[in-house]
């Protein structure tokens, strides 16, 4: 059947409405973690609850169904997709099967004991099997890092590399070079925005840290995507650090004392700025782009509460101020 752009959007306006609330949100906050996965199940975690409930439970149930309801929602968005807007979904999404790659390349060169099925995303797109994988050696599984449906070559630029450091930098690269290519390339002037906003943040984020770090904008330069953009090179030319924070506080609206705090305030600020794009062209690629966004919120802010319950911290104050909310 030929899905079209009313069809698809009313199928996503109808997941939208069933997104946790900011009082679904305070609820949670007052439950134990066993408490928080009943009330998953009686939602759209039904399935996935229910499908892993006989072999987990507690926190490792919820974070096993989270990874498994992103599968879930990327896979149902590309099915009921419109031809046009099948790839550009698909190019978005591509960001968790590189998340994904980024944590096999790093389960495998530290040998780590841990169940690989345990830290990836059950995206369908990677079609290798975890015993696979486990037989594979390092350079095998970087040798099966492709996308046919890319116009980028994702081999081409992790050719040579070797430390699972320089293979990330160039995966995110080129991830970046991807979206750039994809977004012009539709008509979609809030798509061109979105992707635009997406690139600015990811910069924003390498220009702190290397900074941080004391590196020379000629070393930087070559991690970047939006030298095109005036505040980039301002901040390129900027020797101080305390005045590179300021500014990137100031372009974000992001606050934070520490490194670890500003980048958090960053992603949470890109998340809002990107959900904006849900009230936007209502038969438009950007309502479900902003879909997406919002479950990626969705799924992040569940994960932060179980793993606050988890390690005992009971300020709901702060782990609420923490929320992305839709």
């Amino acid at each position: 059947m030929m899905k079209d752009y009313p069809y698809m959007c009313a199928r996503v306006s109808a997941k939208k409405a069933k997104l946790y609330s900011d009082s679904e949100y305070k609820n949670l906050l007052k439950m134990q973690v066993n408490e928080i996965s009943r009330k998953m199940e009686e939602g759209e975690y039904s399935t996935e609850i229910n499908q892993l409930g006989s072999d987990f439970d507690g926190a490792d149930l919820i974070e096993r169904a989270l990874n498994l309801n992103l599968s879930n929602t990327i896979n149902h968005l590309v099915k009921i997709s419109s031809q046009d807007a099948e790839p550009i979904i698909k190019a978005y999404t591509r960001r968790f099967d590189i998340l994904n790659y980024k944590r096999i390349l790093r389960w495998k060169q530290s040998g780590s004991a841990e169940k690989l099925e345990n830290i990836i995303y059950p995206i369908d797109t990677i079609e290798l099997e975890a015993e696979e994988i486990e037989e594979m050696s390092f350079e095998e599984i970087k040798n099966t890092i492709k996308f046919e449906d890319s116009p980028i070559d994702y081999q081409e630029k992790i050719q040579g590399l070797e430390s699972t450091e320089e293979i990330e930098r160039k995966l995110d690269q080129a991830y970046a070079e991807d979206l750039r290519k994809i977004s012009s390339k539709t008509r979609s002037k809030e798509f061109k925005n979105f992707v635009k906003t997406e690139l600015l943040y990811r910069d924003l984020k390498i220009m702190l840290r290397l900074k941080k770090h004391g590196l020379e904008s000629s070393k930087i330069e070559p991690e970047l995507t939006c030298l095109d953009d005036e505040r980039i090179q301002g901040l390129l030319g900027e020797n101080d650090y305390e005045n590179v924070v300021a500014k990137v506080k100031e372009i974000t609206g992001a606050e934070g004392e520490t490194l670890e705090e500003l980048e958090h305030s960053i992603e949470q600020e890109r998340l809002t700025e990107a959900l904006k794009t849900m009230h936007r062209e209502p038969l438009g690629l950007s309502t479900v782009i902003g879909y997406i966004v919002a479950k990626e919120a969705e799924i992040e802010n569940l994960r932060m509460i179980v793993r606050a319950k988890e390690t005992g911290i009971k300020n709901r104050e702060m782990i609420q101020k923490n929320l992305v909310l839709t």
